[in-house]
């Protein structure tokens, strides 16, 4: 699969950033699946999303939530490198295996100050300016 891989460099907290995205995916009736290496990090993450606004929630699960079936979920936050919910859309907030990133038709990496990804490589590059999206490079 030729995968499309964005990098977002972020100037506010990353689950802002991942919120609008995340909406967007929803809505065009695709899957996401948001790839982060730590428990604590898919914890945040999860936390975050239940409470994004005072009367919104972004409708997810974890990896640990088994009582759910995997495949029915439009976003799933996991630790491992494998995609349960058929997504056609990842979010990674660590480094997975190239190999996996290929198996998906979109790739967003949301990051701080500097990208720590050494072996994957976007094709387009963004920075918040003013409050909107701009393109650094590609």
């Amino acid at each position: 699969m030729n995968t499309e891989i964005n990098f977002y460099e972020v100037d506010e907290s990353i689950i802002k950033a991942l919120a609008p995205v995340l909406i967007k995916i929803v809505n065009e009736g695709k899957k996401a699946l948001i790839y982060c290496a730590s428990e604590a990090q898919m914890q945040e993450i999860d936390k975050s999303l239940w409470s994004y606004g005072r009367s919104k929630f972004i409708a997810h699960i974890t990896i640990n939530d088994q009582e759910f079936e995997m495949l029915r979920q439009p976003i799933l936050i996991t630790n491992r490198q494998v995609n349960d919910n058929l997504a056609t859309h990842l979010i990674f907030l660590d480094e997975p295996d190239k190999s996996f990133v290929e198996q998906f038709s979109r790739a967003f990496y949301f990051y701080e100050n500097q990208p720590n990804i050494a072996n994957i490589s976007p094709h387009n590059s963004y920075r918040k300016e003013n409050g909107k999206w701009q393109k650094i490079s590609k």
